[in-house]
């Protein structure tokens, strides 16, 4: 996918604040214009703590796999090499997730609690999507992290991209504590959010999306690129230490990561959704939750197939090992 494309399939307020900066102040809210100046912006205190509660409850629900409801072992993971491979949080081999290393991402917990799925379309996040997008939010996927994820800085439109228009995309981060500076918090850097202006990678043959097969040579490529450009820019960084019931969004371009954690005692805990607009979203099927919608297919038991199908399914296989 081409550069071109992300410009043409962007939101109609950012396209204004290109082309007439002046007219989106007599248009949008003064929270828009700081999002569109400076590819991010924060909302003290407006997450409800009775959700953030019952989240913090559904969590401690799955500290231990032996005893919790079959169907919360097929919660995704997904982060370093070990956790991508092993896809599912039952596969994970460990009794207690909290106790893994940083980097560690519980993927769509919105599909198993309604807590998260009451996070992810809380009134703040949908009513500033839909003034963003024109259109009501269409949450993409949520990462919900224990610790700090310690990801080197990168854009999400590289990455996330399960939607039609590249452009359209947007992300909120909602700390589940009060997050300390030796706990590896976010850091992000404003103005860092037009990489029409401060130059596309191009991950191979012009495209400017990410592929996780792509060769270790393209990532560290990719990772200087970014340190290039916050680097020629004079680009300062900002470390988001946030009080529980915050909210930051922040631009699909904008260049941010997760800081080493220098205190191992200490947690991140932390719920960040990606979302587009209901049109750009390319699933069909639409859950309609609050002021927003979620695509997310219902999740299903583990499939386990009958016993006369094991047992021709295992002939099958003797007789073509016979054969060879």
């Amino acid at each position: 996918m081409q550069g071109s494309f992300y410009l043409d399939s962007l939101p109609l307020a950012e396209r204004i604040y290109r082309n007439q900066p002046d007219l989106v102040a007599r248009l949008y809210s003064n929270p828009i214009q700081r999002y569109l100046s400076d590819g991010v912006v924060i909302l003290p205190g407006v997450i409800p703590l009775d959700v953030l509660d019952q989240f913090d409850r559904d969590l401690e629900s799955l500290a231990d796999l032996e005893t919790a409801p079959e169907i919360l072992g097929s919660i995704g993971i997904d982060g370093p090499k070990k956790y991508y491979e092993a896809r599912f949080l039952r596969n994970l081999g460990a009794k207690d997730f909290r106790l893994e290393p940083p980097g560690l991402k519980l993927v769509d917990l919105q599909r198993f609690f309604d807590s998260a799925k009451r996070l992810a379309f809380a009134d703040s996040v949908t009513a500033f999507m839909q003034e963003l997008f024109g259109s009501p939010a269409a949450l993409i996927q949520s990462l919900t992290f224990w610790k700090s994820s310690e990801q080197s800085i990168h854009q999400d439109f590289s990455y996330v991209h399960h939607h039609r228009q590249l452009g359209q995309l947007a992300a909120a981060w909602i700390p589940l504590e009060d997050i300390q500076a030796e706990a590896g918090p976010l850091v992000y850097y404003k103005g860092s959010h037009l990489p029409d202006q401060l130059g596309f990678y191009d991950w191979g043959q012009g495209s400017i999306l990410a592929s996780r097969d792509a060769d270790s040579s393209v990532f560290a490529g990719y990772k200087n690129h970014l340190e290039e450009i916050v680097r020629s820019r004079g680009l300062q960084p900002s470390i988001f230490l946030p009080k529980r019931g915050d909210l930051l969004i922040w631009h699909g371009a904008l260049i941010h990561g997760g800081t080493p954690m220098l205190n191992p005692g200490l947690t991140r805990r932390s719920f960040i959704c990606h979302y587009t607009s209901m049109a750009s979203h390319k699933q069909a099927q639409q859950f309609r939750v609050g002021n927003g919608y979620s695509f997310d297919l219902p999740p299903a038991l583990p499939y386990k197939p009958s016993t006369p199908r094991r047992i021709a399914s295992k002939m099958t296989r003797m007789i073509d090992h016979l054969k060879g």
